[in-house]
């Protein structure tokens, strides 16, 4: 592919550099229907090809038409497109825009560096979600509102599961977020400083962008590139490209209001934004937003079987005490600009940036006060029939040694007999019943900030001649915290909340951009060369956690655990920063070979130049227009993407379960460290890419479009977690005495990053849409988007046996798999391979009615906590019908300022029960890894007010 690209490349450029002579010239103006104002950065573009010009900012045009039956398209985002035959005889053409009442021209800069396009006059397939689209559902989670819009783009909610509860890992076509790239006005934004821990494989250990740091209000438009993009936006962009465009208008104010909750009562949310533009000098504009959200959590759980037989026996437990369901997000704030200010007519500034902040936590896991699932070195020493209470002597030196009392209770023992023993040796023995006498549920929970910032400047000449300059940066903190819980070796009379770390990713950027059309007459077009060089680094540090989430505590060699129960803090030895800067190059050509010929060739060329080295990808696409209604597309691309700096360094103590349903302590560390390497990892290397597209696009008529894409995406080396992998009772041994990892003594599994498995996602996309203005208060939209994806796991490694851990010889070999059972079948069958989004919207007058139809085909997952996908020797494996989820919203226009609407999400509340052993075992009531929202019906009341 690497010679391909070249090669293309050379050769597009020696074989016909010959300037064409003179064709007709059209020239004109554009402006706005409403106010008379003349339009700038309209797109004028022949119909049928990629030829065309925008308009300067006096709204004039010029343009070299290629024959006297060329018609042309006038587009703008949010005004309806016009279609002109030109005046042949030199007359100045003056066209006139309208607002469209519904913005449905699909008017995209994603995927091209010539002029904006239709989607439909694009070599790769487009979706454009419309502000009225992020608006019309009850969440105001921009991954929510994506997933109800766009089939092959999957996001899960995700309970007791770390970070990823706030800050959700999404998947388009299958495939993890670490291979999309998300732009903001065509510059790329940052990562989050959420590393996913947990979650099921396709996002285990994935780091990608927090979309929801930026308010939807600010949004002009949203685009989503469902192709591989490396050789244009970065090597990383194996799965496709996210560009969110900002609003840019200097006047006007918006505000939106938004309240809901879900039908049980629970989930109440408040969601405030608004929106105004303001004029910068006469040659300019800032436009600002800004969003408030809180959201109540909800509980859909029931009773654990433990915990009822805990009250059973007059412990006070509380009720659902692990809870499943949404976390609580307190005072959620972002803010947005977006400024541009014009130099001179061929010179621009322009600057975009913002700031947000938003604190969640949720429930973790139960810690019982007794009974055969008591937490392990809290309330519970040993295991099996072995197991007794937990108990610290307080003075060794009393001649009381309170771990051999005779009445010490059993752990089957009744709430009045641990009470009866309290208080006969308060002050001497100390039970953490005492404390928690019904045990106690941590609320693990973090402090999130984001900071961004662009600003650059651009030009252009007469010729043609583009050029960019600019820097950003970007910053995201994870700041950690864990209540109602204890670090157990530090006993009585400790605090309950504690702050285990922090995680912070940074990024900065430099980037120049050129562009310039080459006439060639042997082209039909002029053949746009485009170019740029990008410098960028990027930065992951962990910081310490407060010293009691991490001290030994004197209690420690008495057999209690550790550091915050649940998430134990870092300590500095463990803290670190860790940097990896790269610079690239790239090139990008494009141009009508043909009238009906569109071709585009991209390379690219990267340099992680203190680690691993240079790679190089390329892109051929092409788009052929058969006849005036009937065009094909294709597309071959490849893509290299290198662990990140928080992947490759991360080290962290979280609780998981084991095979039983236990609560036992599991680590994250990095793949070089001495326990990896002892389990059979491997220095991390980069994953590649090889993506495969081929598509038509049908113009039924003028409103009425039909696309349909298949897509082959191969990746080999996939750089994911591994599972967990438990350490039996030798390994453990083994690790506790030979000190590497001091203070997590109580660690029984371990993960860490690879490269061990090779994949290919097999689909296809199809779209029906039909958009219909039929006056200027009157129109139909409706869409029929089909997407259906089969992952299939090509190459993993087998199960390794070790003879030997850290050095020492063990008793008896160990067999390790690095990809479990459960990652396997999760890889390939937890997300549904069918999905269906059908949405019709009707608006007539002031009126507006809107129904969406979501399908989401059966799909398997293995119970919560099967590491092999079996329990007591059973399977574990589940397979769960499809369904259909159904949404809907009325609404109406009050004036010409403001609008009501009412809606509900699912209907009828469609969820599907959770199978007994989880509900007994975890007390979930519903599936954990539902594709839907669990919390059933949702609805909501919006007003919004445009001035």
């Amino acid at each position: 592919m690497k010679y391909l690209t070249i090669f293309s490349i050379v050769s597009l450029i020696v074989l016909f550099a010959t300037d064409v002579g003179a064709q007709v010239t059209v020239r004109g103006t554009v402006s706005d229907e409403r106010t008379g104002e003349p339009m700038e950065l309209v797109t004028v573009v022949i119909e049928g090809t990629s030829i065309g010009t925008t308009t300067s900012p006096e709204g004039t045009f010029e343009l070299e038409l290629r024959g006297t039956d060329d018609i042309l398209i006038f587009s703008f985002i949010g005004y309806v497109t016009q279609r002109i035959t030109p005046p042949m005889d030199g007359t100045e053409l003056n066209v006139v825009l309208a607002l469209s009442i519904e913005d449905i021209e699909g008017l995209v800069v994603v995927g091209t560096r010539r002029l904006p396009r239709l989607v439909t006059d694009s070599a790769v397939p487009i979706d454009v979600i419309s502000p009225r689209d992020l608006q019309s559902t009850a969440s105001t989670d921009i991954d929510d509102i994506l997933r109800s819009q766009i089939p092959s783009y999957n996001v899960q909610r995700h309970e007791i599961d770390g970070s990823t509860t706030f800050v959700r890992p999404p998947t388009l076509r299958g495939l993890s977020p670490d291979n999309t790239i998300l732009l903001v006005n065509g510059k790329r934004r940052h990562r989050s400083g959420s590393v996913a821990l947990f979650g099921s494989a396709l996002i285990l250990g994935s780091q990608g962008a927090d979309m929801n740091m930026i308010p939807a209000i600010a949004m002009k438009q949203f685009e989503v590139l469902r192709d591989g993009a490396s050789a244009q936006y970065g090597a990383d962009a194996v799965a496709g490209v996210f560009n969110l465009q900002l609003r840019d208008a200097n006047h006007g104010v918006s505000v939106r209001s938004r309240v809901g909750q879900y039908h049980q009562g629970d989930g109440r949310y408040i969601s405030i934004a608004a929106n105004a533009g303001f004029p910068l000098t006469e040659q300019g504009f800032v436009n600002v937003s800004l969003e408030y959200r809180d959201m109540e959590p909800t509980n859909r759980s029931v009773d654990r079987a433990d915990a009822l037989a805990l009250m059973s026996k007059g412990f006070p437990v509380a009720r659902t005490a692990q809870v499943w369901g949404n976390p609580d997000i307190d005072d959620a704030i972002t803010g947005f600009f977006n400024a541009g200010l014009d130099l001179s007519e061929s010179i621009h500034l322009y600057a975009f940036g913002g700031y947000g902040r938003r604190s969640g936590n949720g429930s973790y896991y139960l810690r019982a006060p007794g009974g055969s699932t008591a937490r392990a070195n809290v309330f519970r020493f040993g295991s099996g029939d072995s197991a007794t209470r937990a108990i610290a002597d307080l003075d060794p030196n009393d001649g009381i040694d309170c771990q051999t009392l005779n009445d010490l209770p059993s752990l089957d023992s009744d709430f009045n007999a641990v009470q009866s023993f309290i208080a006969n040796y308060r002050g001497t023995c100390y039970l953490f019943n005492e404390d928690y006498p019904g045990g106690f549920t941590p609320r693990f929970g973090a402090d999130m900030s984001d900071l961004s910032a662009v600003a650059g400047i651009r030009g252009d000449s007469p010729s043609g001649f583009r050029w960019d300059v600019s820097a950003g940066m970007g910053r995201s903190l994870m700041d950690y915290f864990i209540r109602n819980t204890v670090n157990a070796s530090l006993g009585p009379n400790q605090p309950s909340e504690f702050r285990q770390r922090d995680f912070l990713q940074e990024e900065y950027s430099v980037n120049l951009d050129v562009s310039y059309p080459v006439n060639l007459e042997s082209f039909h077009s002029p053949l746009n060369i485009a170019g740029g060089v990008q410098w960028r680094t990027e930065i992951f540090e962990t910081k310490a956690g407060d010293t009691n989430s991490y001290s030994i505590g004197p209690f420690k060699d008495q057999g209690f655990s550790v550091g915050s129960n649940g998430d134990q803090g870092i300590p500095p030895e463990y803290a670190g920063r860790w940097e990896r800067p790269n610079y690239a190059a790239y090139i990008d050509l494009e141009a009508d070979v043909i009238r009906t010929l569109q071709i585009g060739i991209a390379g690219r060329y990267e340099n992680f130049y203190q680690d691993f080295g240079t790679t190089l990808t390329g892109k051929v696409a092409a788009l052929w227009r058969a006849t005036p209604i009937l065009s094909f597309r294709g597309s071959v691309s490849t893509g290299v993407r290198a662990p990140t700096p928080g992947q490759a360094n991360l080290q962290n103590i979280q609780t998981n379960f084991d095979s039983k349903g236990g609560l036992i302590d599991a680590g994250q560390i990095p793949s070089y460290h001495p326990i990896a390497e002892a389990l059979g990892a491997e220095p991390l290397t980069e994953e590649s890419a090889v993506n495969l597209a081929l598509g038509t696009i049908l113009r039924i008529s003028p409103d009425l479009v039909l696309t349909a894409d298949l897509f082959s995406i191969t990746l080999r080396d996939r750089i994911a977690l591994t599972g967990s992998i438990p350490l039996n009772d030798e390994l453990a041994t083994v690790l506790r005495e030979s000190g590497q990892l001091a203070g997590f003594e109580t660690l029984r599994e371990v993960k860490f990053f690879s490269n061990d498995f090779d994949t290919r996602q097999f689909g296809i996309d199809v779209l029906l849409s039909y958009d219909k203005e039929h006056s200027s208060d009157r129109a139909t939209i409706a869409s029929i988007a089909y997407n259906w994806t089969r992952p299939e796991l090509l190459k993993f490694s087998d199960p390794t046996t070790i003879n030997s851990f850290l050095g020492k010889p063990l008793t008896e070999s160990t067999q390790v798999s690095i990809l479990s059972p459960r990652r396997r079948i999760e890889m390939e069958h937890v997300n549904p391979r069918h999905r269906i989004v059908a949405m019709g919207r009707q608006i007539m007058g002031p009126y507006h009615g809107m129904v969406r139809l979501h399908y989401y085909s059966s799909w398997k997952a293995c119970l919560f906590f099967s590491f092999s996908c079996t329990i007591g020797g059973q399977d574990a494996l589940r397979t769960y019908d499809g369904s259909w989820i159904v949404d809907a919203e009325v609404g109406y226009r009050i004036s010409d300022s403001y609008t009501a609407a009412f809606g509900v999400n699912n209907i009828f509340a469609t969820n599907r029960p959770a199978d007994p052993i989880e509900r007994d075992g975890q007390g979930n009531s519903y599936v954990p890894s539902t594709p839907w929202d669990q919390n059933g019906a949702a609805l909501y009341l919006r007003l919004s007010a445009d001035f």
